[in-house]
């Protein structure tokens, strides 16, 4: 990710990484405690739509003020008898929706 926002022209000097997370949890924590540091309190969230409820809630808990900034919305276009069909695509949304729904029951 650094050297992504260092390509679309980010200086160095203003980027800020947290590197220890291994959860969402765990970010938001982390990140709680780094950016104060920095005087930052506002932060953009850049996740997707699917987890940005649940992110959201984790950072804001924490005392970050969020502006959600959600990616990767999903627009399908297609004749409408197709999605009485069924579709391997369905099978990982699915998965994604259940990870939402079991890191949200076990604070993750």
């Amino acid at each position: 990710m650094r050297q992504f926002m260092l390509d679309l022209g980010v200086p160095d000097h203003a980027i800020v990484l947290e590197e220890r997370s291994r959860n969402t949890s765990q970010n938001a924590e982390h990140t709680s405690v780094i950016l104060p540091e920095h005087g930052v309190t506002r932060v953009l969230l850049v996740t997707s739509a699917l987890h940005m409820p649940r992110a959201k809630a984790l950072f804001e808990a924490l005392g970050l003020e969020v502006i959600p900034v959600a990616a990767d919305h999903e627009v399908l276009s297609r004749p409408w008898w197709r999605s009485l069909l069924p579709e391997t695509s369905a099978l990982d949304g699915s998965s994604r929706a259940i990870k939402e729904i079991v890191g949200r029951l076990v604070g993750r």
